[in-house]
């Protein structure tokens, strides 16, 4: 059992106490399946808008790279809501421009840096991945600046960096997989992946109002 006790930085510098809880990748997976089968036909709709917005953003590529950080915050804010037993909404994926600015700007940070990454025998590209996979997360739900949230998913992910390396990559296999199926079952994977990331947040870093999986 891997547990600790860190620290989230606050503006008023009381940061609260963090119980770091136990890594368990399949634990994660396992949740995010069920919370998007029960939220199917939802999520596949979700997925569509959001891949069919970025595709738009992106032809034109610095709408893209302002767009695809807020468009994320939206996405983890609509799973943060069901995680806690509330409605789904898929307009609710708007609520990632309230912290527009934060969210572009880590998600262009992470990005930039995850691909001078995987230019180097992909590796540390999965090992960035995985040291900035809270960042959004954090900014979309403790409304953390852009480098205060890259920074306290950096140090909680350091603590148990290996396991959670590998955790990055099965995230990666999932979507690889959803590419092959002609691309369309990108619409389950991405939710997928978004899901079981914001289920290992509540267990490393702890969501309002849910409490962590028992170990």
């Amino acid at each position: 059992m891997l547990e600790s006790t860190t620290q989230l930085p606050t503006s008023q510098n009381q940061p609260p106490q963090v119980q770091i809880g136990e890594i368990n990748m399949s634990r994660w997976i396992s949740n995010g399946w069920d919370l998007i089968m029960k939220n199917f036909g939802g999520f596949l709709l979700l997925s569509f808008v959001y891949a069919v917005l970025l595709g738009a953003a992106f032809s034109t590529w610095v709408i893209g790279l302002i767009l695809a950080g807020p468009l994320t915050a939206g996405f983890f804010y609509i799973i943060f809501r069901l995680i806690r037993g509330k409605d789904f909404y898929i307009g609710d994926i708007a609520k990632g421009f309230e912290v527009w600015i934060a969210a572009a700007l880590a998600d262009i940070l992470i990005s930039t840096f995850s691909a001078l990454g995987f230019i180097f025998l992909i590796v540390p590209g999965i090992i960035i991945s995985a040291l900035y996979m809270f960042a959004i997360p954090l900014i979309i739900e403790k409304k953390m600046d852009f480098w205060q949230a890259m920074e306290t998913s950096r140090k909680v992910v350091s603590r148990n960096l290996f396991e959670l390396s590998i955790f990055m990559l099965l995230l990666y296999i999932i979507l690889f997989l959803g590419f092959l199926l002609l691309g369309v079952g990108l619409l389950v994977a991405l939710p997928l992946v978004f899901a079981a990331i914001a289920y290992a947040y509540v267990d490393l870093i702890g969501l309002d109002n849910v409490a962590p999986a028992a170990n």
